[in-house]
């Protein structure tokens, strides 16, 4: 199906989307959902063991594994390697692995085939996926055309390993959404990110999860607060903001601008089924926010922020009907 085609859909086809939800095949039948640990926000621990020690404390069942450069946890040049047993290792502790956390762009990424046959073989079936860009210089009608060839090789190879790759922003909802709707959703979807995508309009998040329907393959959770910096405040803090000094700030989930609950009923509108994840990446972390591996707070410290958040997310999922 090529984006005309795609297009032609228009809104019929995407509330159809929405309502097949699970038929058209966000996983299979047997998936718990649960809120999972993001093992960046870990990499100070470094084996198996510690960091499944550290999500029992948190709260955390499962966990999103990055197999990246260092400090990621498992090297991408050595995953055939180290995944399995890393893995496994995990699981006897009790901690399961629901999807792995690689910089993947597209079928010619360096391993790419190797991480998703090492993270199958051991059933795991979900990653990131990001680094397309759209060119501005382009039309939209000509951005879609130009990357959608490159998503469609990726696709197969996903297929081939019964995978799902989640892209995580940059680029606008519907950007990412016209992006993927030419491609099964069990191998090409969206990582919803309510930071990332964020609105300040908390129903437009909604609304945007309801539109997706099938192709949002994984959640994460992020808050922030909006607020105006003066001209000195922009220069010292380095952060991008409007002309006028109009920013956003990420905050500890449930303080920020968030509507948890509202987000929470239309995952369960959509009958989502797959990873979630809270990103803390605020600089209380002391460090484990940035994914560094040592931190400049007490362990205590870290996992009472990190149980902070999961603890505040999981009340609304659980009220909705989510996990």
């Amino acid at each position: 199906m090529n984006r005309r085609e795609v297009l032609k859909l228009g809104a019929a086809g995407v509330a159809a989307t929405s309502i097949v939800g699970k038929a058209l095949g966000q996983t299979n039948s047997v998936w718990r959902n649960d809120l999972g640990a993001y093992s960046r926000t870990l990499h100070w621990l470094r084996s198996p063991e510690e960091i499944a020690q550290a999500c029992h404390e948190i709260g955390n069942a499962t966990i999103d594994l990055t197999v990246r450069p260092y400090p990621g946890h498992v090297l991408p040049e050595n995953v055939a390697r180290d995944l399995p047993p890393f893995v496994n290792a995990l699981a006897q502790n009790g901690i399961r692995v629901t999807k792995i956390a690689m910089d993947v762009t597209d079928a010619d990424t360096p391993y790419a085939e190797a991480m998703m046959d090492a993270a199958s073989s051991v059933g795991v079936h979900h990653t990131w996926w990001r680094g397309l860009n759209f060119d501005p210089a382009l039309t939209y009608a000509q951005q879609l055309d130009s990357l959608y060839p490159r998503v469609e090789r990726f696709a197969a190879l996903l297929e081939k390993y019964q995978f799902k790759a989640c892209y995580h922003p940059g680029g606008t909802f519907t950007q990412l959404l016209d992006l993927c709707r030419p491609f099964d959703p069990r191998n090409i979807a969206i990582s919803y990110d309510t930071g990332n995508f964020g609105q300040f309009t908390q129903s437009q998040l909604a609304m945007q999860i309801r539109m997706g329907g099938s192709y949002i393959g994984s959640v994460v959770f992020k808050d922030n607060v909006v607020e105006q910096l003066t001209p000195e405040q922009m220069a010292l803090s380095g952060r991008n903001a409007s002309p006028n000094g109009w920013t956003r700030r990420q905050v500890p989930v449930g303080t920020g601008i968030l509507d948890l609950p509202l987000v929470c009923r239309a995952l369960k509108d959509i009958n989502f089924q797959g990873p979630m994840e809270c990103q803390p990446e605020w600089p209380e972390l002391g460090g484990a926010g940035s994914g560094r591996d040592t931190l400049t707070i007490s362990r205590q410290e870290a996992i009472r922020l990190l149980r902070r958040d999961y603890l505040t997310v999981s009340v609304p999922l659980a009220e909705a009907g989510v996990i």
